[in-house]
């Protein structure tokens, strides 16, 4: 059976990092790696924030138990599980994106950790690896797996490099528009569409 690869915030879920900009009405926390597409240079540039105006992981935990699933995304993530296996890639932290993963049934999740003091500060962040994303898909095919993969941002392109297909869902159109090889849609109902046509008898697959 083929394995469907997600990214997260943008794809299935809102910013987490929006709401914490709401919340706390520090507008330079909106940025997301649509505006910095460095993973590692966007989290530096959110901790330094974050050390300046004394925010603590709670503070960024409860602006994400604020935040509902993007419109539709569990009825779609529940048919793309009677037909593939499911794992979220994403460059969010365990830490903070379990509220997300209650809404979304508790799939497979692989992302990254924070570095948290006794007072619950954020210190800094375990990266799995500087291109996890891509490394996930290497590894899952090395044992036979068949990836495909879908995205909103800069940072899933590692993904579209090694994945069998690739695709865009929720991009914005200055993202989607610079790789127009890679299919782009912005309804899950057309996505899936996509993903069953790329692999048509998932059920057949060894």
């Amino acid at each position: 059976m083929d394995i469907v690869c997600f990214d997260m915030e943008g794809t299935l879920t809102p910013e987490i990092w929006e709401q914490v900009a709401a919340d706390s009405g520090i507008s330079e926390l909106n940025k997301t790696t649509r505006d910095i597409p460095s993973y590692s240079d966007l989290m530096d540039y959110r901790i330094e924030i974050m050390k300046e105006h004394n925010l603590k992981l709670a503070d960024i935990i409860k602006a994400t138990e604020k935040l509902d699933l993007l419109d539709g995304a569990l009825d779609f993530l529940n048919q793309v599980r009677q037909e593939f296996q499911v794992v979220i890639l994403s460059d969010t932290f365990h830490e903070i994106a379990y509220p997300l993963m209650e809404k979304l049934g508790y799939p497979l999740l692989l992302c990254h950790t924070l570095d948290v003091d006794s007072e619950d500060n954020i210190l800094g962040y375990k990266l799995r690896d500087l291109q996890a994303k891509k490394q996930a898909i290497l590894g899952f095919q090395s044992m036979g797996y068949r990836c495909l993969a879908a995205g909103d941002s800069f940072n899933d392109l590692q993904m579209f490099e090694v994945a069998d297909q690739g695709f865009f869902i929720n991009a914005p159109e200055a993202i989607s528009s610079s790789m127009p090889e890679i299919p782009s849609f912005n309804a899950y109902s057309n996505l899936l569409s996509c993903l069953l046509y790329t692999s048509p008898s998932p059920r057949d697959r060894g």
